[in-house]
């Protein structure tokens, strides 16, 4: 396969019959707003058996316990958005297990999770209740359970990838 800008391939390894190693998927989805490429069930995890679509389960915004995920997400910029976009986010960040935190912005949230974050393209604003950054193509970010809100305010999309682990509530 060739590669897309709009489109992100996703290979994944296994073991055959035998114990050899083999390609299990390899495939293209397509690269709008978030693509979950994997999630584990929990620590350590089983590399063992048949190999199910690991990225067919239902999108969370929390890791199952002491499990992981892998997502890479493209960010459209805010003049781009529709208009109540930001209230539609909110109520999907809730649907999907966050914790909502509007007080500085629509879309602000927590997980009981420690994300890693790298840009892959573009440039996102982390907001954080005190403060935000800009962040340009291959920073990163280690985000423990704090409540955040991303934000393109370029003019381009933003690609960024995410791993996403379980971690301990915040007491």
């Amino acid at each position: 396969m060739m590669g897309n800008p709009d489109k992100i391939r996703r290979v994944v390894t296994g073991h055959d019959a035998d114990d050899r190693s083999v390609i299990v998927f390899n495939d293209e989805h397509d690269y709008k707003r978030r693509v979950q490429i994997w999630t584990t069930e929990g620590s350590p995890a089983d590399n063992s058996g048949e190999v199910v679509d690991a990225a067919q389960r239902e999108t969370r915004l929390e890791a199952p316990p002491q499990g992981s995920m892998f997502w890479l997400v493209e960010l459209p910029p805010v003049q781009e958005m529709a208009p109540g976009a930001a209230a539609e986010t909110a109520e999907r960040l809730a649907k999907e297990g966050a914790v909502a935190h509007s007080d500085r912005r629509p879309g602000m949230h927590t997980t009981r999770t420690i994300d890693y974050m790298v840009v892959l393209d573009g440039e996102v604003t982390l907001l954080l209740d005190e403060g935000e950054v800009t962040l340009h193509k291959y920073d990163t970010v280690v985000q423990r359970g704090t409540a955040h809100h991303w934000e393109n305010r370029g003019t381009e999309p933003a690609r960024l990838a995410f791993v996403l682990l379980d971690a301990q509530p915040l007491s």
